[in-house]
């Protein structure tokens, strides 16, 4: 079967406190699925295209329950395994009148073990897109390899590829996370990151010399992040910036996904860089002025969102 993207990462059983806004007093969690791959195949699939999605899970019901979620949105996950571990899950509050703190219990996980000759050829050959991100090379060295293997058959077999630094600073040092990302922040037709997650790998404060220096690295589209402010890209050597809808922000966790994705799928829908971008944009938007990284996903029709929602936020 042939898909618009395939990715590969980590998901995570997500328990979220509902009753106060810390874990330390709560007594009662709402559970939801997500992991930054998992998450853009999401946003790709509710715009209408093909997403496949690969990870291991363990056999427990956290697993199970994850493969479900993901599936009831579309997504492909006929390539999944079950291995003999435990499946990873995350414990937050809300966010909603405090930081959001997280605690994770992932060392070990199923999905650590993920190793490159999980990512078959054929995997990347019949799909158009392949994305990736600095999170599977931080949860183990199988992973890291892994992400690497997946991006150099990408561009030997002229599948064009997206990646995102997205540096998880509880998972790894900074300088532990330079050293893996730094070199394979290349050769991608899109690569994305935060302002600081860019700084970390590249090793400068100028913002335009970094994203022109992505370009140099074979990165045709470079998009550097900053929250709700406006985010700053190169194009080829072109730089320039753009200004995000502006939203009451609910929980922001899970928009910088929904923005990659609504991305992705409007490049594969044909739009130029810029508008693929804007459309990320308004996806990401509308995760954070929602509850959870899935509820606020937009759908659309061929990897496009509703001509309206995009006329409303542009207005």
């Amino acid at each position: 079967m042939s898909t618009d993207l395939f990715t590969f990462g980590e998901v995570l059983s997500v328990f979220i406190s509902t009753d106060t806004e810390s874990v330390m007093s709560a007594k009662n969690y709402e559970r939801v699925t997500a992991g930054a791959e998992s998450n853009v195949a999401v946003t790709v699939s509710r715009l209408g295209l093909k997403a496949q999605f690969y990870s291991r899970f363990g056999t427990d019901q956290l697993g199970s329950v994850m493969i479900q979620d993901i599936e009831n949105e579309g997504v492909d996950v006929s390539l999944v395994k079950r291995v003999a571990s435990f499946s990873a899950a995350m414990v937050r509050n809300p966010g909603k009148s405090a930081p959001v703190e997280i605690s994770y219990l992932r060392k070990g996980s199923a999905a650590s073990t993920i190793e490159p000759k999980d990512i078959l050829d054929s995997y990347i050959s019949n799909t158009k897109w392949l994305h990736t991100t600095g999170i599977t090379c931080a949860i183990s060295k199988s992973g890291a390899d892994s992400v690497r293997h997946a991006l150099d058959r990408a561009n030997a077999l002229g599948v064009k590829s997206s990646f995102d630094l997205n540096i998880r600073r509880k998972l790894w040092s900074e300088a532990d996370a330079k050293n893996t990302l730094a070199s394979l922040a290349k050769d991608v037709e899109l690569l994305i990151g935060g302002e600081d997650e860019y700084q970390v790998v590249f090793g400068d404060l100028d913002s335009k010399k970094i994203l022109a220096q992505a370009n140099q690295r074979g990165c045709k589209i470079a998009v550097m992040t900053k929250g709700d402010q406006i985010f700053k890209y190169s194009i080829d050597g072109e730089y320039g910036e753009l200004t995000p809808p502006k939203v009451v922000a609910v929980d922001p966790v899970g928009s910088g996904d929904a923005f990659t994705g609504g991305s992705i799928a409007g490049l594969l829908a044909g739009l130029s860089p810029v508008d693929a971008l804007e459309q990320g944009s308004i996806c990401g938007a509308l995760v954070a002025s929602m509850f959870g990284d899935w509820t606020g996903i937009p759908t659309g029709q061929l990897g496009l969102i509703d001509k309206n929602l995009a006329k409303k936020f542009r207005s």
